[in-house]
């Protein structure tokens, strides 16, 4: 059996898990036995709250499918992990997986591969983030002969004022998929972290109108999906 992802593996699904319905005391508990090698009865736990047998919210049942990707993993069912991962981004694109790349460097591969076809929709463009200097997904082979895209003017972001208000703040990160001549694909943009619901508006139309150098292999203009970072920050 592949080794064990660690206990701090609850840094990852703990957040969603607030408030200890049923459901997310099944989780844990189903956690709790992958965590001591049970992978069996942890999928068998998992199983009543992915079947619907245990009323869950939608955020239980994303977490579970994280979880129960990870225990697939382990037994040595990769396609069965990458399911369950891509069940899970369809739920909630937001949910805060990556850490898993820290326990096994193949669990990583699958993960980004599956974040990278939910947020692009197809694993065909090079994948790219903003956010940090990671690739979401393209292979090694055509990241020597890349050049990543880069925003080259985009309208003025207005802080929505109820928000201001009310002090919210944070960073919004948009994906889209960025054409040849250097403009999202209308439909390929996606709000993929965002602090409150109230700044999607702001974060896409941004996307929406900005204009990039688009990413090239060689001197060949290519489709890209990338993720733009943007700080709504209050000043004090």
């Amino acid at each position: 059996m592949k080794a064990l992802l660690p206990l701090s593996f609850l840094i990852v699904v703990a957040p969603l898990l607030a408030g200890q319905s049923r459901a997310s005391r099944q989780i844990d508990s189903a956690y709790a036995q992958a965590t001591a090698g049970r992978l069996d009865s942890a999928a068998a736990l998992l199983r009543p709250v992915l079947d619907s047998s245990i009323p869950s919210k939608r955020d239980e049942r994303a977490v579970a499918l994280v979880v129960y990707g990870v225990v697939e993993f382990f037994r040595g069912r990769d396609s069965a992990a990458a399911s369950a991962f891509r069940d899970a981004l369809a739920i909630r694109i937001d949910i805060k997986g990556d850490l898993v790349s820290r326990f096994d460097p193949a669990l990583a591969l699958i993960w980004r591969r599956e974040r990278a076809r939910a947020i692009c929709g197809t694993l065909e463009p090079p994948a790219y983030s903003f956010v940090g200097s990671d690739t979401l997904g393209a292979p090694q082979s055509t990241l020597s002969r890349t050049e990543t895209p880069r925003i080259l003017s985009g309208p003025r972001l207005s802080y929505p004022e109820e928000l201001r208000r009310a002090g919210v703040q944070g960073r919004v990160v948009v994906a889209a998929v960025i054409d040849t001549a250097g403009y999202a694909e209308p439909g390929s943009i996606k709000v993929v972290q965002s602090p409150h619901p109230g700044f999607r508006n702001q974060a896409t139309h941004y996307v929406e109108k900005a204009r990039f150098q688009p990413a090239r292999i060689g001197d060949r203009p290519v489709r890209a999906c990338v993720e733009v970072p943007m700080d709504f920050r209050l000043r004090r």
